[in-house]
């Protein structure tokens, strides 16, 4: 068995689980938002990460639950740049905006270079946001458009991905973000190597997060002291 393989077709699904797209108001999966069935796989002071065997599918859904420096305006910012994904998002590559529909949704496209044999794919999302003006918590669902553009040359069209992030202040300049995701990369790669490696990516995308979240800060703090 060629483990370099598997071990990038893992990673190619950390891509797909790793990209943060935004969007609630209405259309989302209830079911998603529940929370029963999750069992923990890791933990830390900041970070807990949990799987969930679906009924629907062979491929677990992931929820991580992470605590790190930062405001929910900050945190807006980043996963608003979407051409910034690249910089902390787990090896996202051609992230590009389509459309803005309004200050709340956005269209917007990435994709990923497969090793051989696999086809490369890539990756359409609708994604909407709102903020509860008393509480301030930041709500974001995000869903595949697979139609939203015709399919392109060489690549395989995702067909299906949801994610939902919840990001709530929780004093003393830190918030907690509850991230949510289902995902299917499609084509012929087995259920056991996608969920062999699909914690991988997220986790380091939500510490790369928190870095981004912080280089942002600075950079804020820095034009308000000039």
């Amino acid at each position: 068995m060629n483990f370099s393989f598997d071990r990038n077709l893992s990673k190619f699904l950390l891509i797909l689980i790793s990209l943060v797209c935004i969007n609630l108001s209405r259309g989302f999966s209830q079911d998603l938002l529940s929370e029963e069935g999750w069992n923990m796989v890791s933990s830390s002071s900041d970070m807990k990460v949990y799987t969930r065997i679906v009924a629907s599918s062979s491929i677990k859904e992931l929820r991580i639950d992470f605590n790190m420096t930062g405001t929910v305006a900050s945190v807006m910012q980043v996963l608003d740049d979407v051409e910034g994904y690249s910089n902390w998002v787990y090896k996202c590559e051609e992230p590009e905006r389509l459309t803005t529909v309004s200050s709340r949704e956005f269209y917007y496209y990435v994709q990923t270079d497969m090793p051989f044999p696999a086809s490369d794919r890539d990756l359409i999302i609708r994604s909407r946001h709102q903020i509860d003006p008393a509480s301030g918590i930041y709500r974001a669902h995000s869903l595949a458009v697979p139609e939203y553009l015709p399919n392109r040359e060489g690549m395989v069209r995702v067909q299906n991905f949801e994610s939902f992030w919840t990001v709530t202040p929780s004093g003393n300049g830190r918030v907690a973000i509850d991230y949510r995701v289902r995902t299917d990369p499609g084509g012929s790669i087995p259920a056991w190597i996608i969920n062999l490696g699909i914690t991988m990516g997220p986790v380091k995308t939500m510490e790369q997060l928190a870095a981004t979240v912080q280089e942002y800060a600075s950079r804020v703090a820095n034009r308000e002291d000039e």
